[in-house]
């Protein structure tokens, strides 16, 4: 092989090897700052598969996988925020230009999150109007709320809401089933405020996807989302 054959071959190799090794760590450090702003967390780890691997550039992935802690959506913070995506597209420039992830199609995409009870406590207090000093319990799918609910601004009574979160399409809720007083029965004393409370809208994401199932027990509520059409 004559020097020159040697130096090309060598060439391409190096940019084999470029290619494959250190383009991806690029893209995926950008998937990485992308996902951190949407979800307010520094708590972010992403893989993601391509091959040939330079048809990252162009936006293109076969499988983009991120798990994330403290990951917020809306108001509400999820312990755990894990994503799968294959077959994507993400806007190549905003991406590795300016560090945003924009998603502009998805073959598939399934989401599962984490809420625990103390951050449904923390949401229930700084979130709804005249609630103080919420507590919340989670088991055997049910949640249980015990706190103090004001009365037009002049009085607060003791309450015991007993409901469970449900999936609204791309919204998820607590919903009140039981509202006691002094563990006794009683109608809507609360209203709106209490009987229906939006805790995150999915919309908010930058993939589609539509709760599927929901699962409350041992101090937690598990979110399993996708954007399947059955």
């Amino acid at each position: 092989m004559s020097k020159r054959l040697k130096w090309i071959f060598g060439l391409v190799l190096a940019v084999v090897i470029i290619e494959e090794l250190c383009l991806p760590w690029l893209v995926s450090s950008c998937v990485t700052l992308g996902m951190a702003e949407i979800l307010a967390t520094e708590r972010v780890t992403v893989s993601i598969e391509k091959r040939p691997a330079l048809a990252m550039v162009a936006g293109l992935f076969d499988r983009i996988a991120v798990k994330t802690e403290n990951a917020k959506v809306d108001k509400i913070n999820f312990a755990e925020f894990d994503v799968v995506l294959t077959d994507v597209k993400l806007d190549a420039q905003a991406l590795i230009g300016r560090r945003q992830l924009v998603v502009q199609s998805a073959g598939d995409a399934e989401l599962t999150a984490v809420l625990t009870q103390e951050e449904l406590s923390r949401f229930l207090n700084q979130a709804v109007k005249g609630v103080k000093n919420a507590v919340v319990t989670v088991s055997d799918n049910q949640v249980k709320v015990n706190g103090d609910f004001g009365l037009s601004g002049i009085a607060s009574v003791a309450v015991t809401l007993e409901g469970r979160i449900i999936a609204d399409g791309q919204k998820i809720k607590f919903v009140t089933d039981r509202f006691l007083i002094n563990n006794t029965l009683v109608g809507k004393l609360g209203g709106a405020a209490l009987t229906e409370v939006v805790l995150a809208d999915l919309k908010k994401l930058p993939f589609g996807v539509t709760v599927r199932t929901i699962s409350m027990d041992n101090g937690k509520v598990t979110v399993y989302a996708d954007n399947r059409v059955n």
